[in-house]
């Protein structure tokens, strides 16, 4: 086989006699001709790669088809994988629009600046903070639990939110009041 030896223009005339039939067969595995065709380029390439294989194959159609189909599979996976973490990903943001990298480098940057906050304060205070945000209890909840008076509860969450705007702002953060509804919410729901 000429293509076993690298001729180039042999490997062009297999490859325009078997891509309408390849065409034709991968279309039964997914209706998008750019998948379609995606699978096609990689098998072909997967040829050419093992062209010095070429010789020693009995069955050249079969083999071909074989790797169209593997091929085709991965690609459905791989669209499938990338759409399902899509799915979840968006699923766990917040609606505020699209994201650059930069954006999710800052949100995280930030938590790791609250969480470090959030350590530095009095225990008490701490105890109050963690309950309301990490367990979603409201002031009523967290009174009752703690033998406390509401606005005792409620006036420990304003100051745990003025420590954390402070240390944000030490750090070079400032936080505009739409952000910090986002990343203080659930503090007085319920009231």
């Amino acid at each position: 086989m000429q293509i076993a030896e690298g001729d180039e223009i042999a490997f062009s005339e297999l490859f325009r006699f078997y891509y309408p039939r390849l065409l034709h067969f991968l279309g039964r595995f997914d209706q998008s001709s750019a998948n379609v065709d995606e699978a096609i380029q990689e098998t072909f390439i997967r040829v050419w790669m093992a062209r010095d294989q070429l010789p020693s194959i009995d069955n050249f159609r079969a083999w071909l088809f074989t790797i169209a189909s593997r091929e085709a599979i991965a690609l459905i996976r791989k669209h499938l994988l990338t759409q399902k973490t899509s799915e979840v990903f968006l699923k766990n943001q917040p609606s505020t629009g699209p994201e650059t990298p930069a954006d999710i480098a800052q949100t995280g940057e930030i938590r790791r600046l609250v969480e470090e906050a959030v350590a530095r304060m009095p225990p008490a205070r701490r105890r109050i903070y963690r309950m309301s945000r990490e367990e979603g209890l409201k002031p009523a909840e967290i009174a009752s639990r703690l033998n406390l008076s509401v606005n005792t509860v409620k006036n420990t969450l304003v100051t745990a939110l003025h420590d954390i705007r402070k240390f944000l702002s030490a750090h070079g953060h400032t936080i505009i009041p739409l952000f910090a509804t986002l990343l203080f919410n659930n503090f007085f729901k319920g009231e």
